[in-house]
């Protein structure tokens, strides 16, 4: 590109915002055709758009195959920009109208299982406690789900098990305390009553683990590679606290899971804490966010509540607490 012809220039001065939002339509969409017809335009005119955002910054942005379109390497940043705009002014929008009609701004807060049934809910009722304005939305999930929700600016703070993040330079994860994983089983499980376990007495049991990429996974799959166990041979994937519950209740099953998420349950006798030590260091839990995007004022309030549920919760102070489950090793 020549000199005279900047980057900067190009994207302050030339390139239109109806032309990043349909470079994102058509990123999104995988092929032109999906993202004409999502735009109620003709493919030519979404090619033509392409083309001359293209001719504008002197680098291909897709590479056409049969099945659609890729984004190349220059194509991918450009495409993330895009996204950050599009997130960026949906947010104003939202503020805009809240303040329109005397509200504050609306806060999407995603969030691991771990968080849900003590960390988020303690955080909430601190932040409500000082802003009964703002409107919160909580989505849980995997980390497909999550992360993808933080990249595209569709989710504002991420709450829960910290992970990998690849080549996502612009997420910046902070923890707040470090908590163990408990093997565990319903109280009836004749497992349930033995004051003493070995590896060898889950080969019979059914497990209940979360999907292949959760970061909780890793510690299941060493813990049986170390203890010499097969693959078991009836495995259920996920993550949904109800539905494990219920399998734990019926079925001669076991699960690896936070110890937040199954402590009230063990308190209650629907649970049991299996006295068998998974032997893997506790996993952090914290914050993350995207640096791509300005963080509200609503966003900013939460992460102090954030870290002041895990301070109360946990009885350290922020971001250096570590919570310990009777019997088990961090």
């Amino acid at each position: 590109m020549s000199a005279d012809r900047s980057i900067e220039r190009i994207l302050t001065t030339q390139i239109k915002l109806r032309q990043l939002m349909l470079l994102k339509a058509v990123a999104d969409c995988g092929t032109v055709s999906r993202a004409a017809e999502a735009l109620h335009m003709s493919q030519p005119a979404v090619s033509k758009t392409i083309h001359e955002l293209e001719a504008l910054l002197e680098e291909p942005l897709f590479e056409r195959t049969s099945k659609g379109v890729t984004p190349t390497v220059f194509g991918r940043h450009v495409i993330r920009y895009a996204r950050s705009v599009h997130a960026e002014l949906r947010r104003a929008a939202d503020e805009l109208t809240a303040l329109r009609h005397g509200g504050g701004g609306k806060l999407t807060i995603g969030s691991y299982m771990v968080a849900l049934p003590q960390l988020l809910p303690r955080a909430l009722s601190i932040f409500f406690d000082r802003d009964d304005t703002a409107r919160i939305t909580v989505v849980d999930g995997n980390k497909e789900k999550l992360m993808g929700g933080l990249v595209a600016g569709e989710i504002d703070i991420v709450v829960g098990r910290m992970t990998d993040l690849g080549d996502m330079e612009w997420i910046t994860q902070v923890p707040l305390y470090f908590e163990p994983i408990v093997l565990v089983a319903g109280s009836q499980n004749p497992l349930a009553q033995r004051d003493s376990l070995v590896a060898a007495d889950l080969l019979d049991q059914e497990w209940i683990m979360p999907h292949a990429t959760s970061v909780v996974r890793t510690p299941i799959n060493l813990f049986l590679m170390r203890e010499g166990l097969p693959r078991p041979r009836r495995i259920i994937e996920t993550v949904s606290v109800p539905l494990i519950r219920s399998l734990l209740a019926q079925r001669p099953a076991v699960a690896a899971l936070p110890w937040q998420v199954v402590q009230a349950d063990i308190q209650q006798g629907l649970l049991t804490q299996l006295p068998i030590d998974i032997g893997y260091p506790a996993l952090p839990v914290g914050i993350s966010t995207n640096d791509t995007f300005k963080l509200s004022d609503a966003a900013i309030s939460m992460i102090a509540c954030l870290r002041e549920a895990a301070a109360e919760l946990y009885h350290a102070a922020p971001g250096a607490a570590r919570v310990q489950a009777p019997g088990a090793v961090s």
